[in-house]
Formats: structure tokens, sequence, C-alpha cells
């Protein structure tokens, strides 16, 4: 018949059980509530999310997930993190977190960079103190016969130890002659800058003013003609130097006003005088300090009128107010004077340049203080700081 014995077809179906059992045939309890249930949770911790995110600051638009990618994370990681946003706007802060730099504050500083200029918190530069001094070192001319002197060249070494002693950080000097000057370059050029040295000149090199290479560098470089023996004019040097230290710019000034050696030369000294004071007037009306320094051949006559005529004070104390001329005793020809905001100390005449037989005249110096001032060239970032010129 074509089946095995025993079996039984009936033609209709089995029923099926209404739900899965166990190897035991217990019933199994259905998964699809669970897995609805996980999904509204899901949604409703994202939809928290949002929410607490838009309580939050707006943030730069910038690449938000970089700026979160050093959050909570080890020193390391951070580090890492650091090196993969290299060349993007983004500063580590602290080591720990990655924080966005304005797109605008990054466009700025990429363009004054260009022009040499760094941000800074203030416009306020650091103050600079260093010593100055002014040296009549007797021209080599005038040691030329028997007088007691040794020649200017051997007499440098001498006052090359003064100005080293005394930590000059920058010196007007005036009868510096020819053979001087070449000594002093052979002694000092390498440290030590001057101007105009002879680059006018034999007869302007006389009054030089040299500055210390590592505080200094020279920014302008001028002279000025004042009246001499029977008024013939002599160019007297000015510079405009900027020191290292704290980017502070001074003018120096350095003069030797004619002596009585070929005649009275009173009249030519007021002169030259007035016409100093005036310098110092136009130099300082910016508010930039300026100190000079110079063989004026005279005491009061030039110091009281320099005074009232500039308002400068000198290092040993003289000085002009409506009150009138303050001077003080024992001053000497050679001086020191400084502008309203310079502060003096430390002033000293030290007169081993004579017995030693170096020069005759006294090795006047003092310490200086240019205090901190806004420095005029920097231009306000708002928000950020200040652009200023890098140092």
């Amino acid at each position: 018949m074509g089946r095995h014995a025993g079996s039984r077809n009936t033609g209709t179906p089995a029923p099926r059980p209404a739900t899965r059992g166990h190897a035991d045939g217990s019933a199994r309890t259905p998964v699809w509530p669970f897995a609805l249930l996980a999904s509204i949770a899901l949604i409703a911790c994202s939809l928290a999310l949002v929410l607490r995110a838009g309580d939050q600051a707006e943030m730069p638009k910038v690449n938000r997930a970089a700026s979160l990618t050093g959050i909570n994370r080890p020193a390391a990681d951070t580090a890492r993190s650091a090196n993969r946003t290299a060349g993007r706007s983004y500063d580590v802060l602290g080591g720990v977190r990655l924080a966005p730099v304005h797109p605008a504050l990054y466009a700025m500083k990429t363009k004054m960079a260009a022009r040499g200029y760094v941000l800074r918190k203030s416009a306020s530069g650091a103050s600079a103190t260093f010593g100055v001094s002014s040296f009549n070192v007797l021209g080599a001319g005038h040691t030329a016969g028997a007088g007691g002197y040794a020649p200017g060249p051997a007499r440098m070494s001498g006052a090359v130890s003064l100005l080293r002693a005394h930590d000059i950080s920058v010196a007007g000097l005036q009868e510096f002659q020819e053979e001087q000057f070449r000594a002093f370059e052979a002694m000092l050029g390498g440290s030590y800058d001057a101007y105009p040295g002879l680059s006018l000149g034999v007869q302007p090199v006389q009054n030089s003013i040299v500055w210390r290479r590592a505080d200094w560098t020279l920014v302008e470089a001028h002279t000025i003609s004042i009246p001499y023996f029977h008024g013939n004019r002599v160019p007297m040097p000015y510079v405009l130097l900027r020191n290292v230290h704290s980017g502070q710019e001074v003018w120096f000034y350095n003069s030797h006003n004619p002596a009585d050696a070929h005649g009275p030369a009173g009249h030519w000294r007021a002169i030259a005088t007035s016409i100093e004071a005036n310098l110092a007037r136009q130099l300082t009306a910016d508010g930039t300090p300026m100190i000079v320094t110079g063989d004026m051949n005279d005491r009061e006559p030039f110091a009281c009128p320099f005074a009232a005529g500039s308002g400068f004070h000198s290092a040993d104390g003289v000085y002009s107010d409506g009150a009138g001329c303050h001077y003080v005793s024992r001053t000497n020809v050679d001086w020191v004077f400084g502008s309203p905001t310079l502060d003096f100390s430390g002033f000293v005449t030290d007169r081993s340049s004579q017995t030693r037989r170096i020069s005759d005249h006294p090795f006047v110096s003092a310490r200086v203080t240019v205090p901190a001032t806004t420095d005029p060239r920097c231009r306000r970032a708002p928000g950020f700081g200040w652009f200023c010129p890098q140092r």
C-alpha cells in the first residue's frame, strides 16, 4: 500500500503550541517587551542630554568634538590629542583641557606675528636699570709731549677698567680721539658699539656715545651742531637706543661745550646750552625718556639754565621748578642729566681717573631707572589683551 504499517494520516495538521516551551515543556516569556523598554530609555537619555547641552553657554563656531578630546583623560592621552591637533587653532590649557582659540583671535595673531607683534596681557613694559657715565678721556693730542701722562692709546686701558668697574651700560665720552677710539675698539669692540665713532670722520669721533651690545640696540642716530671755539660749529651726537631687556627706548645726547682755552667762550656755551635744552624738549615731547651727558665746561651757568629750559634734573640733584633753580654744592663740569620720569641713584665722582693719570677729569657715573610705562607702539586687542612689538 506504499505506507508503513501503523502510520495514520487523518488529513488534518497537528495543532501548534501557543508559546515556545523549555525543554521540560514549560512556557517562555516573550522578548519583544524588553527591547521596546530599552529603546524608550535610550531615547529619554538622549533627550535629557540635548536639553542639558542647551543650558550651557554657546561655544565659538569651531570643531566642538575636537575641543572636548582632552577632558578627563590621562596626561599621556591629552598630549597625544594635542599632537593630533597640531596646526589647528587650539591651545592645551593646564595639560588637561583642550580649549578652542577664537577664530578671530587666531587670524589676528597670525597677521600681527608677521609684523613682529606678540600678544601680551598688558601694554606696560618692564622697568630698566643700568649704569650711565660721562667721561672726558683727555685727548691723545693733549698728551703727545711731556706732561706726566701716558699716550692716549695706553691710557684707554685705564678708561676701560673704569667702565667695567662701575658696570657702565651707556657712556658719553669726550676728547675721544681717533687713536684712542681704535684702542677702545681693540679692547671692547666685540661688546660695545659707538656713534659716531669714525663713521663721520676724525673730528666727530671725539664726542661719541658708546653702549653695551648685550643691553641695547640702535634705533636712530643723529648729530646736531653747536658753536665751539670762536663760534665754529661742530657736530654732537644723539641716539635712540632700545633696551633689549625691557623693550623701552631712551634718547642719549653727548656734548663737549667749548672751554676758554682759545679766549672767552661763555657766550658760545650759553648758545650751546640753549640748543641742547631745546633738543631735549623736542625729543621728549612724546614721552620718550632722555639722558644728557657731557663736559659742559660750566657748573651753575650750565646746570640751572639747562634744567629750567628742559625740565631735566641731574644725577647729583640739580633741578628747577617754580621756586627757581635748586643747586647743589661740589658739582663738576661733567654732567649727567635725565628727563623727569627717570630716577637716579648711586651718583659717583670717581677721582681715581685723575690720581692714576688716566685723565685730567673725574669719572662721573650713576645708576638710572627707567620706570615701566605703557608702550605707545602697542595695539589694543579688545577682549584678548595687547599686541606689542616683540622685544
